[in-house]
Parts: C-alpha cells; sequence; structure tokens
C-alpha cells in the first residue's frame, strides 16, 4: 500500500494522484484479503478457473477496477474526477457508441481507426502466447521473402506509428517532467 501511494505522489503531489496510488495499493490488498473466499468459492461450486469464462470475468473484472484509477490519473483535480464519475453514470443515451459523438471525448476518428488493428495485434499475440506459439520461431521459419516483409512492415508500422499524430509535443508527454 505505502508503495502505491508513494508512486501516486512521485506522479504529482495532487490528490488525483494520490487516490490513484491509493485505489492500486487497495485493489491488491483486498485481492489478498480476499484470496481464501474466492478460493473456497470456487471449490464450492466446483469452478475451472482455467476456463475461458473464469479467465474473462477476472480481466473484466481488472479491467473495469484499472479504468476507474485511472479516471483519477488523468483529471485535472479531485473535482474533475468526480466529475467524470458523475457524467458516467448519468449518461442514459447508448446511441453515444453508434452516433459518433463518443469521438468528441478525446479519442478521434483517425486514431480510433489506429486503435482497432493495433488491438487485434494484441489480441493475436495473447493467443498465441496462450496456445504456445512464439511469434519469433513461426517468423523465423518462413522463408526470406516472407520475413523481409514481415520485417520491413513492422519498421515502417512503427516509423509511421511511433509518434503518431499532427499534435505531437514532447513537452506534453506526460512522464516529459519527470
Amino acid at each position: 500500500m505505502i508503495v502505491f501511494l508513494v508512486s501516486g505522489l512521485w506522479h504529482g503531489a495532487d490528490l488525483s494522484f494520490v487516490i490513484w496510488g491509493g485505489l492500486n495499493g487497495l485493489y491488491l490488498v483486498f485481492a489478498n484479503i480476499l484470496k481464501p473466499i474466492r478460493d473456497f468459492t470456487v471449490s464450492f461450486f466446483n469452478l475451472n478457473r482455467s476456463s475461458i469464462g473464469h479467465k474473462a470475468l477476472k480481466g473484466i473484472v481488472t479491467y473495469v477496477l484499472i479504468n476507474i484509477s485511472w479516471v483519477f490519473f488523468r483529471a485535472k483535480s479531485f473535482e474533475e474526477a468526480i466529475k467524470i464519475f458523475k457524467s458516467m453514470i448519468n449518461t442514459n443515451n447508448i446511441w453515444i457508441f453508434f452516433d459518433g459523438s463518443l469521438f468528441e471525448c478525446g479519442l478521434s476518428r483517425e486514431h480510433f481507426y489506429v486503435l482497432i488493428p493495433s488491438l487485434l495485434i494484441l489480441l493475436l499475440s495473447d493467443i498465441a502466447t496462450l496456445n504456445n506459439i512464439t511469434v519469433r520461431n513461426v517468423i523465423k521459419n518462413q522463408d526470406f521473402w516472407c520475413r523481409a516483409s514481415i520485417m520491413i512492415f513492422a519498421i515502417c508500422f512503427i516509423l509511421i506509428f511511433g509518434i503518431w499524430g499532427s499534435g505531437y509535443n514532447a513537452q506534453g508527454f506526460i512522464y516529459f517532467q519527470f
């Protein structure tokens, strides 16, 4: 808990950073405290921890909890973080996912189109890892022209998307001040 609180202070002396660190610390503390209850529940209901459903549920819970903490990290103040949470809860318009207004929340349409294939690459990488497939070995076992094409594509992808967007500014990078 102390390490996460100090990590929050290291990012900034604002209350929102301390809450971000504190929440992440609390997640680990509660995970350790609740482990016997989780173990009992799994054995009582004879659940399979290696099933896709169980792993998906753990992933979804982790995703939601971490994103809650990131609201505090990215908000300019504690008050702004609370305002963001209120707007998330009070918005009863499911059409924001389909009418384009989602792109007004900081993620442009162009960035969204870059995000989708990037997430697909991460998903395929995870699937390969789960199936004990080493992508490096698969590429290494291809013909020269195929290996060269993959390497050229990867280098171009990194060069194009390594610094993405017309508004890129090194001083705007979140860790530039450290």
